[in-house]
């Protein structure tokens, strides 16, 4: 039995050779009149593709306004709880009267490690003179991590002071130092409009 199954199979395999040597295997004619043809070119990148495709995502890019004349700069760090920023986080500095907010994105560090690297202190450039208040929030958790400048600088004593209003002037130096985790912020859709939450302004 096993003899006639492999003489079946042999015959089968010779079969499908013998069909295939039968085949048309004449080239096809050649076309009597010219084709046109074209030159293709691979397509233009920009030279900044990698740059903008690795940018975060757009609901943390919140465009700032254009700073006129001498801008303030301001030192922002930011304390999460461990002595610096652990999670990418955006940084707002928003005029209490005008609302005109500046907004800066900061990366993320270590986090609960305050002895390794973690996200250093930035500078940022606003419109001066004015007067504003400075808060941060989460990138990947907007309204359930979000941080206020006050005169609390334990974020473990806080309580929810209200926040600190800093009159700048053009071309001053300033440094902020956000950390109070319990303080009430201008909400997400109240950029650019006056601050209505609390705060106040510290004798110098």
């Amino acid at each position: 039995m096993k003899k006639i199954l492999l003489i079946v199979l042999c015959v089968s395999i010779f079969g499908l050779f013998a069909c295939m040597a039968d085949a048309n295997t004449e080239a096809p004619p050649l076309p009597t009149t010219p084709t046109s043809m074209s030159l293709t070119k691979p397509p233009t990148k920009d030279p900044n593709y990698f740059l903008t495709a690795t940018l975060v995502p757009f609901y943390t890019q919140v465009p700032s306004p254009t700073v006129v004349g001498a801008p303030a700069i301001v030192n922002v760090a930011l304390n999460m709880g461990s002595g610096g920023a652990g999670f990418s986080a955006n940084l707002y500095a928003q005029e209490v009267y005008t609302g005109k907010t500046f907004t800066l994105f900061m990366s993320a560090g270590m986090h609960t490690a305050p002895l390794l690297p973690t996200s250093p202190p930035l500078d940022i450039a606003i419109q001066a003179p004015g007067t504003y208040v400075f808060y941060a929030r989460l990138s990947n958790a907007p309204t359930e991590y979000h941080y206020g400048y006050t005169e609390c600088q334990i974020p473990t004593d806080c309580v929810g002071s209200p926040l600190i209003a800093l009159d700048v002037l053009p071309g001053e130096r300033y440094t902020v130092y956000i950390a109070d985790r319990k303080a009430l912020l201008p909400d997400n859709d109240k950029r650019g409009l006056p601050v209505t939450v609390p705060w106040v302004k510290l004798n110098p």
